[in-house]
């Protein structure tokens, strides 16, 4: 690891550890106490002048209730704020699995980075079909899996889904992409042994992963199962948000009935209790008042949607949607949507073909999600991008893949040859959701650099200034 990761590793577990102490209300003679350290050694800790231990992680997860991984920072691998990876790396990292004892599928990584929980791989079909039947025996199926799938196809590939025990096979072409839920099982197969038939399959676990899934793991099956929400168009799931939040704050239907000024009878048909008469959805006052009444935004009240059909999305290129960036004038890119769902709105999937042999200011492409591109079709492509008021460029091969960090501008131009470049440009959004943004923004001044990295004690032994 280098120096520089090293430190910045030490000094955010630190953070970690002077913040934990301070929310447990310790300060270093009482964490000392707790700890079994010696005294003046909490601050060398929670300065950075001594490493903070798997030790001292273990011993405090033993007498504060906290996990390990709460003092664990996360590991920067990206120091630059973009990181590539070269087709010659991709390819060292071939490997066939087999199903039913003969090889199915060749796996390349592509770009991952340790703060992103992409998990990208190219994927060529060693299986070649001769028909679309979905039930065709050479098929091999998986079992699902956790995250959620963006699928880019190049090539003659079938793709194969299977929703509530039927099966389906929908043939792809290049340009074409998929969208699926998770532990939905499916496969891939090629419809030709003398053309290129891959995929690009971009997984990421979004927000099942990470401390839902821990917590949930610890709360077991029933309560998973219990705090499912649906997801569906109609008064079901209003009803079920609305039910959530009566428990939450123990109001019954009358006490709501009496902060909102709706009729008892309306409560009970808007909370699904009047089964015979629902009523149809709220309309848009009444949800401002149950808002208002329950002390949520009418956000939390409105559940998201889902546009996949058998649990997918399927995005054919012929029926895609294009535009121009920055405008149609003066193009630098022709941008191309591909699959993906309301349910999870801040996930982007694109198509970029790269029109400008100059990278242009107007053309910068920013965003809050995490970035992962790769390289399509057989002409080169420079990227340029900013961090920490530094300039970067690189000049990406076919086949090269790399991760952008969020809020890191970029830009592409071609790489010469005279042809248009074209790029997969997939975003995902990070464990900063929108609840923590909006927490930033509401933070007393100073309170965003003190929550990314606490270095202090959260009071003054010597006393508060009375102006303070």
């Amino acid at each position: 690891m280098p120096s520089e990761a090293g430190d910045g590793f030490r000094r955010r577990a630190a953070a970690l550890l002077r913040s934990a102490a301070n929310d447990l209300k310790r300060d270093d003679d009482n964490a000392e106490r707790d700890l079994g350290l010696e005294p003046g050694s909490f601050a060398d800790y929670t300065s950075g002048r001594r490493p903070v231990d798997w030790g001292l992680i273990r011993r405090a997860a033993e007498v504060w209730p906290l996990n390990e991984r709460d003092l664990l920072p996360v590991h920067d691998d990206c120091p630059r704020g973009l990181s590539v990876m070269r087709a010659k790396e991709s390819r060292s990292s071939s490997r066939v699995l087999a199903r039913g004892g003969e090889g199915y599928y060749e796996y390349r990584d592509t770009a991952m980075s340790r703060i992103a929980s992409y998990r990208p791989e190219w994927i060529r079909m060693l299986r070649v079909v001769g028909d679309n039947d979905p039930d065709n025996p050479l098929v091999q199926w998986n079992r699902g899996h956790l995250l959620y799938q963006f699928t880019y196809f190049v090539g003659p590939v079938n793709y194969y889904y299977r929703w509530q025990g039927r099966s389906y096979c929908a043939p792809m072409e290049t340009g074409d992409s998929v969208w699926g839920l998770p532990f939905a099982p499916h496969s891939f197969t090629a419809r030709s042994d003398s053309e290129p038939a891959y995929i690009l399959a971009l997984t990421y676990g979004g927000s099942l992963v990470g401390d839902a899934q821990r917590e949930l793991a610890v709360l077991g099956r029933q309560a998973a199962h219990g705090l499912a929400l649906p997801v569906a168009d109609g008064p079901s799931s209003l009803a079920a948000a609305l039910r959530s939040f009566m428990a939450a704050q123990a109001v019954t239907p009358a006490e709501l009935a009496a902060r909102t000024g709706l009729a008892s009878a309306r409560i009970r048909q808007l909370t699904g209790e009047d089964t015979e008469d629902t009523g149809g959805s709220a309309v848009e006052s009444e949800l401002g008042v149950l808002a208002q009444g329950l002390g949520v935004s009418v956000r939390d009240l409105l559940p998201p949607r889902s546009g996949t059909h058998h649990g997918v999305a399927i995005q054919h290129g012929r029926d895609a949607r294009s535009w121009f960036l920055p405008d149609e004038d003066t193009p630098a890119y022709r941008l191309t949507r591909l699959a993906g769902d309301p349910l999870h709105p801040h996930t982007s999937a694109l198509q970029v073909d790269v029109l400008t042999p100059a990278a242009r200011s107007d053309a910068q492409l920013v965003t809050y999600q995490h970035q992962y591109l790769y390289v399509l079709g057989d002409q080169p492509v420079e990227v340029g991008w900013e961090h920490s008021g530094e300039r970067g460029t690189e000049l990406l091969e076919p086949g090269d893949s790399a991760y952008v960090e969020p809020q890191v501008p970029v830009t592409f131009s071609t790489g010469g040859g005279g042809q248009h470049p074209r790029v997969l440009l997939l975003r995902i959004a990070g464990a900063v959701t929108p609840e923590v943004r909006y927490a930033l923004g509401t933070m007393a001044e100073g309170g965003i650099n003190r929550y990314i990295a606490e270095d202090q004690l959260w009071y003054s032994k010597e006393g508060s200034d009375r102006r303070a």
